[in-house]
C-alpha cells in the first residue's frame, strides 16, 4: 500500500514538475518574444525618429520649420531677428513659435542667433574647415523652460593677421549647395550687404574674403550729397550706365572716390537723370568688387550665385558682362536645405 502511495505521489509530482517546467518554458519564450518585438519598435522607433525644427535667426528675420528628415512640414517667419531681441528673450520666443509642434523633437539653429550678440555664441572654427565639421561642431545652447535639445551652428573665421575675416549663416546655405560633400570644389559668391567669395575644394573652405560694397551702396545712397541725384527705385542693369560704371570699376580706369564724386558733377553738369546715375553707382562699386575677387580665379571656372533674386540678378548681369560665367541658386532654399544637411551629419540616419 505505501509502496502505491509513493508510486502515485511521484506520478503527481512528476507530472507538475513537467506542468511548471513547460509553462516556465512558455514563459520564458513569450518573455523572450515580447522582449525582442520591444527590441523591434525601439528600432523602428530610433530609425523613424526623424522629426526636428530647423532655424534661421539672423540679424532682422527669423524663419523656422518643423521638419520630418528632408520634408518641412510646416513653416513660419518673423520680424524678431538680433536687433530686436534682448539676450533673455531668445528661449522664449523660440518657445512661442514652437507652439502646437512635438514637444520632443531637437531644434536645429544657424545664423547670428549665435553670435557673441546673440542667444549663446557658437565659437568660430578657423581655416581651413570641413563644411562636415561645420555642422558636427554645432553647440548645444542651454535652456530654461525647453525640454528639447537645442543646437547652433557655429561660424568661420580666417585667423591671419594680414587678412582676418568672419562668417556666420553663410557656411549654412554651402551646405545646402552641397559644398558639404568631400568631393565638391569650386568658387562661391554669396551676396548681401557684406559680400562673402569662398573657395571650397573637397568639402573644405580654404579661403575667403568679405566685400562691404552692398552697405557701401547704401551709405552712399542714403546719406551723402549723392542721394539728391539718385532715383529711389531699383538698379536698372541693362541701363548702359550700369555697364559703364562695371567696365570703370573693373578696369580701375578712374579711382573709386573720384568715380563717386562724378555722379554728382554729372548730374549738375549733364544733366544725366537719377535713374542711369544708380545704375552707374551700382555698377562701380560691383566693378570693383570683381576686379579684387575674380582676379585668381581661372575664366573656365564657373561662379556659384546664391542670394535673393534681385541681388543675384545685379551681380550675374555684372558678371557677365566681365566674362564670366555662373550657377544661380535661391539664398532662401539652401538655407533650409543647409540645414537639413547638417542635421544629418549631426544626426546621421539609418537608409
Amino acid at each position: 500500500m505505501k509502496k502505491t502511495h509513493c508510486r502515485c505521489f511521484s506520478l503527481l509530482a512528476f507530472g507538475l514538475l513537467t506542468k511548471v517546467r513547460l509553462y516556465l518554458s512558455m514563459s520564458n519564450r513569450i518573455l523572450r518574444s515580447n522582449h525582442e518585438k520591444k527590441i523591434i519598435i525601439l528600432e523602428s522607433m530610433m530609425e523613424n525618429q526623424q522629426d526636428w525644427v530647423a532655424v534661421d535667426w539672423g540679424t532682422t528675420h527669423f524663419r523656422i520649420w518643423r521638419m520630418q528628415d528632408k520634408n518641412a512640414l510646416e513653416g513660419r517667419e518673423a520680424s524678431c531677428g538680433l536687433l530686436n531681441l534682448k539676450k533673455e528673450e531668445f528661449e522664449p520666443t523660440l518657445k512661442e513659435h514652437l507652439h502646437g509642434w512635438p514637444v520632443e523633437s531637437p531644434v536645429l539653429m544657424s545664423g547670428m542667433v549665435g553670435s557673441r550678440q546673440g542667444w549663446q555664441e557658437a565659437p568660430y572654427l578657423f581655416l581651413p574647415v570641413s563644411l562636415k565639421d561645420v555642422a558636427i561642431g554645432a553647440v548645444d545652447v542651454q535652456t530654461n523652460d525647453l525640454q528639447r535639445k537645442v543646437h547652433v551652428l557655429p561660424g568661420v573665421a580666417c585667423q591671419e593677421e594680414s587678412r582676418p575675416d568672419v562668417m556666420r549663416g553663410e557656411e549654412t546655405q554651402m551646405l545646402g549647395l552641397g559644398a558639404g560633400s568631400s568631393e565638391w570644389s569650386g568658387i562661391i559668391c554669396l551676396p548681401g550687404t557684406h559680400c562673402k567669395w569662398v573657395r571650397v575644394a573637397l568639402g573644405q573652405v580654404q579661403q575667403f574674403d568679405t566685400y562691404l560694397t552692398g552697405e557701401l551702396f547704401s551709405i552712399v545712397r542714403q546719406h551723402s550729397i549723392l542721394r539728391h541725384d539718385l532715383e529711389s527705385g531699383d538698379v536698372d542693369v541693362e541701363q548702359p550706365a550700369f555697364a559703364k560704371g562695371v567696365s570703370t570699376g573693373f578696369e580701375e580706369t578712374t579711382p573709386l572716390l573720384t568715380s563717386l564724386f562724378r555722379i554728382r558733377a554729372t548730374s549738375l553738369l549733364l544733366d544725366r537723370d537719377p535713374v542711369a546715375n544708380l545704375a552707374f553707382l551700382s555698377g562701380r562699386v560691383l566693378g570693383e568688387e570683381l576686379r579684387s575677387a575674380t582676379r585668381k580665379i581661372e575664366k573656365t571656372e564657373k561662379i556659384q550665385l546664391v542670394g535673393g533674386s534681385s541681388l543675384t540678378k545685379l551681380y550675374a548681369r555684372a558678371l557677365s558682362l566681365v566674362g564670366r560665367e555662373v550657377d544661380l541658386h535661391s539664398g532662401d532654399d539652401l538655407v533650409r536645405l543647409g540645414l537639413t544637411a547638417a542635421w544629418r551629419f549631426l544626426y546621421p540616419q539609418k537608409e
